[in-house]
């Protein structure tokens, strides 16, 4: 079949060369088009679901709503683990479901089941999140103008606004792109601080008070209304300020002093205040009761004291806050440094973060150009939606990553493709061969691009960079060199240039076919690759496959027809000088080695089993950290950490690194953003800390071998910046766990483990404090492991409650419901919304909460008034007080400790919201509850504050506390297994533990590679017995599979390479070019035997004919990978001096390069022996017939 598509090339030249012309111009687009990632997303389908329950505790929240949606959402089809989290206030579940589910498929069955979801506490609404473990792309904060003293023109309020309310949904308007989400600064709520004594004496309670305010603040529709063949609607407009938004007034958006606008909107919350204030809740004796004399301070003396007191305006409870240092600059924007040398930095303390979130599973370049195109519109003069003088500053932006790595891969694939193009020079000897030849790299690649695009996929740096060129074009240096050594060995010269090239050509189609066959059945493992590794290396299992397709194509189809149009005048010559230098030694090398077959046999023995010996020394771990150029650094404070004491510590932090020239920003984040999408508490301290370019880092460690070369100094690895910067943060900031990682790896391990960390052991029981004890003894035993580092617990506990418990027989007494006392200390606490000032589409809190005063501490809560207003008592009256303006007649207390008022015309009985006054009794919160003991029972003489949980992790339904680690210097699987030994006796039933993070993918991906590379040569070794039609020869051919592993296990081992499933993928690609090779060697001896050559000519004769191509394949396998396991791009210092760096995007690549260069470098120096040598054994017999077809 192929011997007719190559006569069908020959004969049609020009339609061949127009489709090659058509696959570089379509090639070349899809190039240009195709998106491009810096790396696979390799989490499956996870759905996240918060459900916010402010004000709970940890243990409410699981109990009430945490397990209620644990049951709703269980069983879903395709759902592998449900892992919960539960703290103060939120409840935070994480759907992961098996690799192959399709993302929307995931989300749609999460939203059908929420719709059946029973039980849970009014007010609680799950919704689902939008963030993913590679989803962030866009990292800004918004620049406020200043005023003269320095400070912020604007509030964070106002800032916070702008972002929820106008940015937010400017940005999910941009197609690709999910959502934005937002940390720090303040939502805005209006505060009435009523003020007990003032209800007291006016007879009105804290219901009736809440109740008058919402009534007061709405607008109602009266109908239509026909005037003169009009339609008129009618309605009645009560809404505070008129329902008007003053940040989209004119005089804010059309100004141009930011302090004009800003000092618009202090004086329209003003307005508002004042009319909040003005507001009636009751008319006694037809006097009005407003709420200025019902607040804290009463009625205002002057008008500049609106919104200091009584009615405010604030902002909700702080869940978090943003903090961000950037170096500051001058108006060039050259870096300012002081006298010393040393940066000056600009420390923000309150800033608005913002993300921009990608749609999982869409394309990051297209959503970041409509991002950015969004962020100049916005920024632009005719944007007209910030405020005056306020703008977007990014500073992470995906799409820089993605850039240096694609910059690293175009590097290697031109330095590689140069390589190879000098190989093929040097061994032909022929320009025009050579670059018949180079040309089918590009367009074997572009022909890969071509249809990734049409297929919608995207390329990534494994995808690209992984690829090797000389295996590309394998198929292609056979058949030119075929076709090259037939027109110069004089052979057939009476024929035409046409069918010379035929007849060259249909000598090589079967062993063409057969292995390209086996190439692609070495791949099967790639193919068959599923969980996180399945999704890093299918695309690069797809480009491959795609690229080795093309490159046989152009193969049959290109290279013959090139050969025809620039091979015409070759004439019959002999090999050049490297040739005939390499063969002659090599035909000295072999002979000696045939004459001592059984020696060399022994030492090649002896070398693989000293290679299996040395396994044990060979670390494993799952995959290269994948270098993304930042830090993501995170402290835990002690878990009873208040918000202020986590940022006083954190300006300590966020100095010392500022002290390290290779940082280039520091953004802090502390506790959680309000939407509830990061599930943390206070003690929770996360830095994004962007990095400088590599060349940007200062020579700052002294050099040591053969660094030397390159001076006296080198730049400091960044393993060694991660450990100096931890012991320092260390002393800085005493009793902080500190944790090292990068953005998108910390996101994903925690998406995908469920935990904060690399790696970590979860132990499962059902007792939190127990489980608490286990995990601080097996956090003493890993922090002794050698190797192990970042180590910390994910308390459970820590967490002090003010625990105040209803007592039944008092509030039985007087009529007190639970509802009452939650209602009181909600109110009074927390604050309750009784209405919303509506803004426009914005909609903020007016929310009834009592003066700081009366509840900064236990003693003022206990002393909280809670009304009696289902107690009554009758008789038992003393004497009246006498009468008063606002009250009319009064009497005093009962012997019940109660009052009543009795009727009168000047006394509430008939004011307008029918209140009695003095008719609801009063009693202090403490007079109602009775704290617990130790023992959990209620006395007298127990404690209102109690130690309670932090945060309740569950997985499966179990509750469970996780160890985090990370392992640096050493291998994964070594660490791991000393940290088993260490903490095995510690465990027993009903408790147990499991290992997850990397760790667990690693095992997973190990177990799966033992169970199908067998199955992968096992169908090679099919395709070789149908091929050869001989055991011996398929034996002796997969030979050297077990001789190429060999030099790249030495080749991981010399280097201090760690085995990873990237090495893996590396031994895969060698398995396709070793039996290829071995397959033509063979064939090519069948061939000679069959002809009646003996058995020693044979084999010296063929090795001499096929030395050349098995050098070129390797040389050009070597070269084309040797870029990226070299890894190095030369550069200099900022003094000028030559040094040596290593470029981002080549963590990933290196080891499947270096094992794929070991490996061919040994077929150099030991496959070239082993099969000639094997062959000798056996090779009397006659080969069965066919079996040499394949040779050339």
């Amino acid at each position: 079949m192929l011997q007719r598509v190559i006569g069908w090339a020959v004969n049609n030249s020009l339609v061949v060369l127009l489709l090659a012309a058509l696959l570089a111009g379509f090639g070349g687009l899809a190039f240009v088009r195709v998106n491009v990632e810096a790396y696979p997303d390799p989490a499956p389908a996870i759905i996240e679901v918060i459900a916010q329950y402010p004000g709970a505790s940890a243990e409410e929240v699981e109990r009430q709503v945490t397990i209620p949606l644990e049951v709703t959402l269980a069983g879903m089809p395709g759902l592998k683990t449900t892992r919960t989290r539960s703290l103060f206030g939120l409840s935070h579940l994480r759907c992961q479901f098996e690799y192959g589910v399709p993302y929307e498929k995931a989300q749609q069955a999460v939203i059908n089941r929420l719709q059946f979801t029973q039980a849970l506490p009014s007010g609680v609404i799950p919704v689902l999140s939008p963030t993913s473990p590679t989803g962030e792309i866009y990292r800004y904060t918004l620049a406020v103008p200043k005023d003269t003293s320095g400070a912020d023109l604007y509030t964070l309020n106002d800032i916070k606004a702008l972002q929820d309310w106008t940015l937010e949904r400017e940005f999910r308007r941009v197609p690709r792109v999910i959502d934005v989400t937002s940390a720090g600064g303040t939502v805005k709520r209006y505060e009435i601080r009523p003020d007990p004594d003032r209800l007291r004496r006016y007879g009105i309670t804290l219901g009736q008070f809440q109740s008058a305010l919402t009534n007061a603040n709405q607008n109602t529709g009266g109908d239509v209304l026909d005037q003169g063949g009009n339609a008129v609607n009618v309605r009645g407009i009560g809404l505070y300020g008129g329902g008007l938004d003053p940040m989209q007034s004119k005089d804010v958006l059309g100004a141009t002093d930011p302090k004009a606008a800003a000092d618009f909107l202090r004086a329209a919350d003003d307005r508002r205040t004042h009319a909040i204030r003005d507001t009636v809740v009751t008319t006694i004796n037809n006097t009005p009761v407003r709420v200025e004399d019902l607040v804290e301070g009463g009625p205002l003396t002057y008008e500049m004291e609106i919104g200091m007191r009584g009615v405010v305006v604030g902002h909700q409870t702080r869940l978090g806050r943003v903090s961000l240092s950037t170096p500051k600059k001058d108006a060039s924007g050259n870096v300012l440094k002081d006298a010393d040398g040393n940066v000056v930095w600009n420390d923000a303390e309150e800033k608005v973060q913002c993300i921009v979130l990608l749609r999982k599973g869409e394309d990051s370049l297209p959503a970041l150009a409509g991002v950015h195109a969004k962020v100049d519109e916005l920024n632009g003069p005719a944007g007209g939606r910030l405020l005056p003088g306020v703008k977007i500053e990014p500073y992470y932006d995906r799409t820089e990553l993605i850039n240096l790595t694609t910059e690293t891969v175009r590097e290697n694939l031109v330095v590689g493709i140069a390589l190879v193009s000098l190989i093929l020079l040097v061994f032909l000897g022929n320009v025009r061969v050579a670059v018949i030849v180079a040309i089918n790299i590009p367009l074997a690649l572009l022909f890969a691009f071509a249809v990734l695009y049409v297929r919608g996929r995207s390329a990534n740096l494994l995808s690209i960079g992984a690829v090797d060129f000389g295996i590309i074009v394998d198929s292609s240096v056979i058949m030119a060199e075929n076709i090259y050594r037939k027109l110069t060995s004089g052979e057939h010269t009476d024929e035409s240039l046409k069918d010379r090239i035929l007849h060259s050509s249909g000598e090589i189609q079967r062993a063409l076919l057969f292995s390209t066959m086996i190439m692609v059945c070495a791949f099967i493992p790639l193919f068959a690759m599923q969980g996180a590794e399945g999704q890093l290396f299918g695309p690069m299992a797809d480009t491959y496959a795609f690229a080795l397709a093309g490159g046989l194509m152009l193969a049959v189809v290109l290279t013959p027809v090139l050969c025809r149009l620039f091979l015409g005048n070759v004439k019959p010559t002999r090999d050049n000088f490297v040739v005939r230098t390499m063969k002659r030694r090599y035909l000295h090398n072999l002979d000696r080695c045939l004459r001592f077959r059984w020696v060399f046999l022994l030492l090649m023995g002896g070398l693989i089993g000293f290679t299996v010996w040395s396994l044990k020394d060979l670390g494993r771990e799952f995959m290269p950290e994948l270098e993304e150029g930042n830090l993501w650094v995170r402290g835990m404070y002690p878990r009873n950490a208040s918000l202020d004491n986590v940022a006083d510590g954190s300006r300590a932090a966020r100095a010392v690194m500022q002290k390290f020239p290779e940082v280039d920003a520091v953004a802090n984040q502390m506790g959680r953003p309000d939407d509830g999408t990061d599930p943390e508490g206070f003690y929770k301290s996360e830095f994004f800390v962007p990095l400088k370019d590599r060349g940007q880092w200062p020579a700052a460690k002294p050099a040591t071998g053969w660094y030397k070369w390159f001076g006296d100094k080198r730049p400091r690895t960044k393993y060694e910046l991660i450990a100096e910067m931890t012991a320092d943060l260390r002393a800085a900031t005493p009793g902080v766990d500190w944790n090292f990682s990068q953005n998108i790896r910390d996101n994903v391990m925690e998406s995908i483990s469920g935990v904060k960390g690399d790696n970590s052991i979860k132990i499962y029981g059902p007792d939190l404090n127990d489980l608490q004890r286990l995990a601080e003894l097996v956090e003493a035993r890993l922090r002794a492991v050698p190797g192990v580092e970042d180590v910390g617990v994910l308390d459970v506990m820590g967490q002090p409650n003010l625990e105040i418990p209803w007592d039944p027989d008092k509030c039985k007494q007087w009529g007190v419901s639970v509802a009452d006392l939650q209602n009181v200390i909600q109110t009074a606490v927390g604050g309750q919304a009784a209405t919303q000032m509506r803004e426009g589409e914005k909609t903020f809190d007016i929310t009834f909460r009592w003066p700081q005063a009366l509840r900064d501490n236990e003693r003022a809560i206990l002393d909280i008034p809670v009304d009696i207003v289902n107690h009554q008592v009758s008789g038992g009256y003393q004497a009246g007080t006498g009468s008063t303006r606002a009250t009319g007649a009064a009497v005093g207390l009962t012997t019940y400790g109660t009052t009543n008022a009795p009727p009168s015309l000047w006394g509430s009985q008939f004011n307008a919201v029918g209140n009695y006054l003095g008719g609801t009794p009063r009693r202090r919160l403490g007079d109602l509850v009775t704290p617990y003991s130790p023992d959990g029972k209620q006395t007298a003489d127990g404690s209102f504050v109690r130690p309670g949980a932090s945060m309740i992790f569950r997985e499966q339904g179990r509750r469970m506390i996780a160890i985090k680690f990370s392992v640096r210097g050493r291998d994964l699987a070594g660490a791991v297994e000393d940290a088993k030994k260490a903490t095995a006796d510690l465990i027993v039933l009903p408790y147990r533990t499991e290992w997850g993070g990397e760790f667990e993918q690693m095992q997973d991906s190990e177990g799966r590679l033992v169970l199908i590379i067998p199955v992968a040569l096992a169908l090679i070794f099919v395709l070789l017995y149908l091929a050869f039609g001989s055991l011996l020869d398929a034996v002796v051919v997969l030979s050297n599979v077990l001789a190429l592993s060999v030099g790249g296990i030495w080749a991981l081992l010399l280097t201090g390479t760690h085995f990873s499933t990237s090495a893996a993928v590396g031994f895969v690609s060698l398995f396709g070019v070793a039996i290829m090779d071995g397959l033509l060697m063979v064939s090519y001896f069948n061939q000679l035997r069959a002809a009646g050559m003996p058995v020693r000519e044979a084999i010296l004769h063929g090795a001499e004919k096929r030395v050349r191509p098995v050098v070129m394949t390797a040389m050009t396998a070597i070269l084309g990978l040797l870029p990226a396991a070299l890894a190095l791009r030369p550069d200099r210092d900022l003094t000028g001096h030559f040094r040596l760096i290593e470029p981002i995007g080549v963590q990933t690549q290196r080891p499947l390069a270096i094992v794929v260069v070991g490996g061919m470098i040994t077929t150099l120096f030991l496959t070239r022996y082993l099969m000639p040598v094997l062959y000798s054994f056996y090779g009397h017999r006659e080969p069965p017939a066919g079996s040499g077809s394949m040779a050339h």
